[in-house]
């Protein structure tokens, strides 16, 4: 009984080196074979592989901290080369031209500011009469040393002849791409038929 185990056991270790003999030729064989072909341009390795990002951060949104903010506004019957609004008001006519200034204030990124004006007027109605779109950006490029900056804007627009009388809205919309901001401001003015006192009678 114990040769016949012995026997079993010398016969399984041979059968175990013979499948690794065989294995071993095989991939020699196999080995040989591919460089044969690489070498006689059978085969071709392409090194051309395109390397694509394993995460692309373009399509990733970042939050970029900062502020964006209106400090002031106001309307004013006109207002000086030097930013100074003469004689505020909120009460227009027909005709008039509507002068206005706001501060903005922004945090810098990298030591750079950059802002963009655009704005829409709408009437009591809630009609658009006149907007500043894309086409007209009011672009505002400054190198700072601070982290925040004020910064003045002044603009105008002129009303029509034939406007209506009532109350206006003024949409101002403010934008810094370099901090991915943006922000609406809305400020409110009248429009009122001129007042005309009455005539001295001779």
């Amino acid at each position: 009984m114990i040769k016949t185990r012995t026997f079993q056991n010398e016969s399984t270790r041979g059968g175990i080196i013979t499948q690794l003999l065989v294995l071993l030729i095989v991939i020699v064989f196999t080995s040989a074979v591919l460089l044969l072909l690489l070498k006689t341009n059978v085969l071709q390795i392409s090194t051309e592989t395109p390397q694509e990002p394993i995460l692309n951060m373009e399509f990733i949104p970042i939050q970029r901290s900062g502020f964006l903010a209106v400090k002031e506004f106001e309307f004013c019957t006109v207002i000086y080369d030097d930013y100074n609004c003469i004689f505020p008001k909120e009460f227009f006519s027909p005709g008039d031209e509507v002068h206005f200034r706001f501060v903005v204030e922004t945090s810098t990124y990298n030591g750079d500011v950059l802002l963009i004006e655009n704005y829409r007027i709408k009437s009591p109605t809630g009609e658009v009469m006149l907007e500043i779109d894309e086409k007209d950006n009011f672009h505002f490029d400054l190198t700072s040393k601070g982290e925040k900056e004020l910064i003045t804007f002044k603009d105008y627009f002129t009303l029509g002849e034939g406007s209506d009388t009532g109350e206006y809205t003024l949409e101002l919309v403010l934008e810094n791409p370099l901090l991915q901001k943006k922000m609406t401001a809305t400020k409110k003015f009248m429009v009122e038929e001129e007042f005309v006192g009455p005539v001295g009678v001779e």
